[in-house]
């Protein structure tokens, strides 16, 4: 029974091979890695982004919430001083029809606004967002046509 051995250029050009198929493999895993990485870094700044317009728009909402609040609650010490001053039923009647009249313009008026912000909101929050979408669309696009 006789052995062969294999010649020792085959068996080192085997290792050779070997070797550089390892060194793709790790650096095609290392800018997979990487990538991916980047992605993880864009989607966390993205976040961020979209997450401090949201904070900063619901901050003007709350405070122009709170100034409306104000407001309404001066009007409503404004009509009550003015109505303990009324002496006569009717001048109250005119006086609280009108009180329920302005309040109710400025009721609408609080709301639209209130809505307007509101609609800011929802977009400022997401502009980080379908800005990120447009370009990663406009990317594929442009790699697909090619």
């Amino acid at each position: 029974m006789t052995t062969k051995k294999a010649k020792p250029e085959l068996h080192s050009e085997a290792q050779a091979q070997v070797a550089s198929f390892a060194q793709k493999t790790v650096d095609q895993a290392q800018a997979a890695f990487e990538k991916v990485s980047d992605v993880a870094h864009s989607n966390v700044q993205l976040m961020d982004e979209a997450a401090n317009a949201y904070k900063n728009r619901v901050t003007d909402i709350q405070l122009k919430t709170m100034e409306f609040a104000q407001l309404n609650l001066n009007a409503g010490f404004a009509f009550a001083r003015k109505l303990v001053a009324v002496r006569d039923p009717a001048e109250a009647m005119n006086l609280q029809q009108s009180f329920f009249k302005e309040q109710a313009e400025a009721l609408q008026r609080q709301a639209s606004e209130l809505g307007e912000l509101s609609v800011t909101l929802a977009k400022e929050s997401m502009k980080p967002i379908q800005d990120t979408m447009t370009k990663s669309f406009a990317g594929l696009s442009k790699a697909t046509a090619a």
